[in-house]
């Protein structure tokens, strides 16, 4: 009899997910029995108030995947389909599956229907801001740790190599701005030290400070007399412009 795993998608294709997928990959590769591997991704629903006498407030109002919402879906199902294909994984192996609803909820319901030997999902991993939003939200593998009908495999990010030589973190500061550049090439963008610190986060680095902040405005420095910026003082203070 087919092994059954199902494997959750979310709707940006996170690294997280696409970990998930080698790791469903290689688990497929690696088994001695047949799988079928079940992949699904959930549309969230958020709870709304109720506009009527005969529903409760905050009782979940009975909604439909908009079109929009169903191509995205397709679309993200098919990325992850290539990607499990690219490793050897049959066409015929694998299913896809759209829902709609609290995405832990519907992989649970997920799990019974298609009688899952294993679930596989990624973690978002244990930054700040994940604490946060977790605490805030929720854990989508925790809730299935604890409702989920067959054995959970949580698949994590290795951890980032910590740029440690300021060297390092220009060179990651000026790749990242001219990523930036190249992926915005119609927008106007200001630059600051203290801002490319804070938006492009080098690898292990949980909250920028000193160092990151002078690491970027040397690189922005660079980018400045190779012509790709351009400088200008504000108030006293160097801003570096595209155009």
């Amino acid at each position: 009899m087919d092994k059954h795993i199902l494997l959750g998608v979310d709707a940006d294709f996170a690294p997280m997910t696409q970990q998930a997928l080698r790791a469903a990959g290689a688990l497929f590769a690696q088994s001695g029995t047949p799988c079928l591997l079940i992949v699904i991704t959930v549309v969230p629903i958020l709870q709304t108030m109720a506009t009527n006498s005969g529903l409760y407030v905050g009782h979940m109002l009975p909604l439909a995947i908009t079109p929009e919402q169903r191509q995205q879906a397709e679309e993200l199902l098919s990325k992850a389909c290539m990607l499990l294909e690219l490793q050897g994984v049959e066409p015929e192996r694998i299913q896809r599956v759209i829902r709609l609803g609290v995405p832990a909820e519907e992989m649970v319901k997920a799990a019974r229907e298609f009688n899952a030997d294993l679930v596989v999902v990624g973690s978002r991993g244990n930054a700040w801001h994940e604490k946060l939003r977790r605490l805030l939200f929720g854990s989508t593998s925790r809730d299935l740790l604890a409702m989920a009908p067959c054995p959970v495999m949580i698949v994590t990010l290795p951890p980032a190599p910590r740029l440690t030589r300021p060297a390092q973190l220009t060179e990651w500061y000026e790749r990242a701005i001219k990523n930036y550049l190249q992926e915005h090439p119609a927008a106007l963008t200001v630059f600051s030290p203290q801002h490319v610190a804070q938006q492009f986060i080098p690898p292990g680095v949980q909250e920028p400070g000193r160092r990151e902040v002078a690491a970027a405005a040397l690189a922005l420095e660079h980018l400045a007399s190779s012509g790709v910026l351009y400088r200008r003082d504000v108030k006293g203070e160097p801003v570096y412009i595209n155009d």
